[in-house]
């Protein structure tokens, strides 16, 4: 009954929207604990920075989480070449092709894994990380930062554990 008048949670996450990863369930909370932020691929953009602004200014929260996890196929599709993504419907290509932007500028991090499992467990961090900052590019919240209101971190949920 508490949750129909108020929320108060005390953590943002921004989380896939993979049906593999429910966000209350990987952090063992409950209804109303965590203000859960689903997208493909943990992509930051203009609706999630919405959606952190009020968590973060009305909701009052002092940790934000960006979440990756094992086995994103929107971090796999995102590493397709450019003529598989130009052939999807343009809301996913327009993701798709920031994701590819963020992994490019560690293209040859990720090229030089040899292992496919290595590889894309660190494709998911790098996405993840990229997340991170943009995030701490938005002037309110680095302020929040800055002054030790707020943490904005990374994390990586591995499904297989």
């Amino acid at each position: 009954r508490a949750l129909i008048l108020q929320q108060a949670p005390k953590v943002a996450v921004l989380g896939c929207a993979d049906s593999r990863v429910p966000i209350e369930i990987v952090f063992d909370q409950g209804l109303g604990d965590i203000f859960a932020i689903r997208v493909a691929g943990n992509v930051h953009g203009i609706n999630v920075q919405g959606s952190l602004d009020y968590a973060i200014h009305h909701l009052r929260i002092k940790l934000v989480v960006v979440m990756g996890h094992e086995g994103c196929g929107a971090v796999k599709a995102a590493q397709l070449p450019e003529d598989q993504v130009a052939n999807e419907e343009p809301m996913l290509r327009s993701l798709l092709t920031t994701m590819k932007a963020d992994l490019a500028s560690h293209s040859a991090t990720l090229e030089a894994i040899t292992d496919a499992k290595c590889r894309e467990r660190e494709a998911v961090a790098v996405n993840t990380q990229a997340q991170v900052l943009k995030i701490l590019r938005e002037p309110a919240v680095r302020g929040k930062v800055q002054r030790g209101e707020l943490m904005v971190v990374g994390a990586f949920y591995e499904i297989s554990a």
